[in-house]
């Protein structure tokens, strides 16, 4: 789970005991079960968890298990979606875009789902090329020969 999320075992461990104290979380056979409809690592930037808690209560309020986080498809929302407590009616906020273009959604949805949706898809392929190369470099490189 450490690895799927990003972060090292000990602070996975750590924040998993802390969301189980703030009864966020329940242990079951083989995992966590979330108690809590949507919640917000505290570690995140302020902007990305507005963003993303907006994305979270649009899913809840079309009857839709929230996506997962996404780092990088969140770094290609906040390049254009980054303001927060706004009113809804606002049209630079992502609210209000996701009510206008996702009149329906699909079982299932992701965070590049809705950068689809909101015709991002340039950017995010962008953003998932340079971590593809930045992976192969790092990959191929071995070192320096002294």
């Amino acid at each position: 789970m450490a690895k799927a999320v990003g972060l090292s075992r000990n602070t996975t461990t750590a924040l998993l005991n802390e969301c189980r104290r703030l009864g966020l979380i329940k242990a079951i056979e083989k995992g966590y079960e979330l108690t809590a409809g949507c919640f917000i690592n505290s570690a995140v930037r302020k902007t990305a968890a507005g963003i993303y808690k907006e994305i979270c209560n649009f899913c809840k309020s079309k009857s839709i298990t929230p996506p997962n986080w996404d780092k990088r498809a969140m770094s290609v929302l906040l390049t254009k979606y980054n303001s927060i407590n706004l009113s809804a009616s606002e049209p630079i906020t992502i609210t209000y875009q996701l009510n206008e273009r996702c009149k329906t959604l699909p079982e299932k949805v992701s965070l590049p789902y809705f950068i689809k949706v909101l015709d991002m898809q340039k950017q995010y392929k962008t953003v998932t090329e340079r971590a593809q190369h930045a992976k192969q470099f790092k990959d191929d490189f071995s070192g320096f020969a002294f």
